[in-house]
């Protein structure tokens, strides 16, 4: 019954196939490579799988990682032919056979139609947990090869197994039985568990450079009798952004829509692309301050329905060549970049590195704006619009030599000189590089001259000898201001450490001391003040930092005297009145001192609690 169904069940595989193989088949499909030598822009790692299958340096497990589109899976599949190829006895086969060669073996063919039974393609998108694992690897592996000479399993997209199904794999994946092995890929590497990197050879596949694909593409198309421009052709390679499969995806795309003959605007209008043309009369608009130019490129993109995203990309790649090229001009640099090497140097030859880091840094923004602008027209303008005013800016260094000479010119009492310097500076609207003079308008018109010299006062103006004028401070008497006489006994004295710790301090950062002044005589006397009673101010100073207290010394000739009206204290009840209390405490004598000393009044008078 078993033999009844399995019989059954590949006559109805063999229908299908043979039905299918009567369909269309993509391009990706169809020029997959068959060989070694087919893998584009992976020399490096198809050289060493090479080497080890030839000198039998094979290792049981390999972690293929790359962007999309760049040979992983192929080259897994290539491996695994070349493993298990019926045409070597017990020996790898450097040169599998191809999916289209008559002579091919079984094992080859059915390898690259993904339904061997010895090698087994799982998806770990869509077996991620541990279930899927222990099922389909852990269980068949301590399995026998049914034919071939190797059971090998390929995991693509290894980075989405759960942290279980990884730690489930860590035993086998290092010691695996014989005749076991396992090709890994992934597009995200950093979310590989370093247990599994450690058991793992690594093969890092790099991007694809756009003269490789386009070489491929030409390749495809002479076979397929595709016509199509050289530019029509470079324009599909770099839709790709080094992907080869998405460039051929792209390239099956734009057949479908032009049909045989193909030129750059049925590229542009298939994959919604911006042609190179309008991009460098972007930079040709910029480089002019054209800004009608450039809203007028915008107008055109927005008709033919372009995505102004995919537009932002492509000018942010040009402008990161131009840069390139200004700073560096290495070849390797610009594997890449879709134009040439002369036209590079003709547009960034109008604009510094610096212009051309302010320019990507700009659209770069407007990039991330176009994500959630409803209006992505209005922000592009104003964004591409940004790029001609930024020609206006004049750097910092060019303002400081214009102040330098400008200062010169100044400091030589050269009025004129400084004058022709400003105007040698004046800012114009290009860069530093092609200084273009302001044209002098015909209808500005002419003043006369005007006499700017003012003429000689007659009246006589001299200045004092300053020495000679003598101040009049008789004023200091009739001053209103004046201390009401509180003597010692009515102040309190409180002892604070810090207070007289941050005197002495201030007195030593100012460098000063308590010694009397030596004119003390003679500024008093200026001031009208006498000695009165001969009383006088002593200060000792050790010296020091820090000063000597002084001694208090009371100069009653120097406090004013107030007239003072007497006035009865009220006496005060058990439990007084505000209004009371307001007039005892305005009775009080030490109250009025205070009152007449801060020219204060007051406010609110509460009874201290017993």
């Amino acid at each position: 019954m078993e033999a009844t169904l399995s019989l059954f069940y590949y006559s109805r595989f063999s229908i299908y196939n043979s039905f299918t193989a009567m369909s269309y088949q993509v391009i990706a499909r169809k020029w997959r490579p068959q060989t070694f030598e087919e893998v584009t822009g992976q020399e490096t790692v198809t050289q060493t799988l090479r080497n080890a299958l030839e000198f039998d340096r094979l290792h049981h497990a390999y972690l293929f990682s790359g962007a999309r589109g760049v040979g992983k899976t192929t080259t897994a599949r290539l491996l695994a032919k070349a493993l298990n190829c019926h045409k070597t006895d017990n020996k790898h086969n450097l040169f599998p056979c191809s999916s289209t060669d008559p002579t091919a073996c079984s094992s080859c063919i059915e390898i690259g139609e993904s339904r061997s039974l010895d090698v087994l393609e799982i998806d770990a998108a869509s077996h991620t947990g541990i279930d899927a694992v222990r099922d389909v690897i852990l269980e068949g592996v301590n399995i026998n090869p049914a034919r071939d000479r190797y059971k090998v399993f390929i995991i693509d997209e290894v980075h989405m197994l759960s942290k279980s199904a990884f730690n489930a794999l860590l035993k086998t994946l290092e010691e695996p039985p014989e005749r076991v092995v396992f090709i890994m890929a992934t597009t995200e590497l950093h979310k590989v568990p370093e247990t599994i990197l450690s058991r793992c050879q690594e093969f890092q596949f790099r991007t694809i450079p756009l003269q490789k694909i386009y070489d491929r593409l030409k390749l495809i198309a002479d076979a397929e009798k595709v016509v199509i421009d050289d530019d029509a052709l470079r324009e599909v390679a770099r839709s790709g952004e080094g992907s080869m499969r998405d460039a051929q995806s792209n390239f099956d795309q734009v057949i479908s829509f032009s049909g045989d003959k193909i030129g750059v605007q049925d590229v542009a209008h298939a994959l919604g692309l911006v042609g190179v043309a309008v991009l460098k009369r972007v930079i040709e608009a910029i480089a002019d301050n054209d800004s009608k130019a450039v809203l007028a490129v915008i107008d055109e993109i927005i008709s033919q329905g372009q995505d102004t995203r995919n537009f932002c990309r492509d000018l942010l790649a040009i402008f990161r060549d131009l840069l390139v090229m200004k700073v560096s001009g290495a070849e390797n640099l610009l594997e890449n970049a879709v134009l040439g090497s002369d036209e590079m140097k003709q547009l960034a030859e109008p604009f510094s590195p610096s212009d051309l880091v302010r320019f990507f840094n700009s659209v770069g923004e407007t990039e991330v704006a176009l994500r959630e602008a409803a209006q992505t027209r209005f922000v592009l303008e104003m964004g591409l619009v940004r790029l001609v005013e930024m020609r206006r800016l004049v750097s910092v260094e060019s303002l400081i030599e214009r102040l330098t000479k400008l200062e010169a010119a100044l400091a030589g009492n050269s009025l004129e000189t400084a004058r022709s310097a400003a105007a040698a500076e004046k800012k114009t609207l290009v860069s530093e590089k092609k200084v273009v003079p302001e044209p002098k308008s015909s209808l500005e018109p002419e003043f006369p001259a005007i006499d700017l010299t003012v003429p000689a006062p007659d009246v006589d103006v001299s200045i004092p000898d300053l020495e000679t004028v003598k101040p009049d401070l008789s004023f200091i008497d009739s001053l209103p201001i004046k201390l009401s006489p509180i003597s010692s006994e009515d102040l309190e004295h409180i002892d604070d450490d810090w207070l007289d710790a941050a005197y002495e301090r201030k007195l030593a950062w100012s460098g000063e001391d308590l010694t009397p002044l030596k004119n003390a005589a003679a500024l008093a006397a200026s001031l009208g003040i006498s000695a009165g009673n001969g009383s006088s101010v002593h200060a000792e100073s050790n010296g020091s930092s820090s000063a000597a207290a002084a001694r208090a010394v009371e100069r009653p000739d120097l406090i004013p005297v107030f007239e003072d009206i007497s006035t009865e204290i009220p006496r005060l009840g058990e439990t007084p009145t505000e209004e009371e209390l307001l007039a005892y405490a305005n009775a009080h004598p030490l109250v009025r001192q205070a009152l007449r000393t801060f020219r204060a009044k007051i406010v609110e008078v509460k009874q201290r609690e017993k």
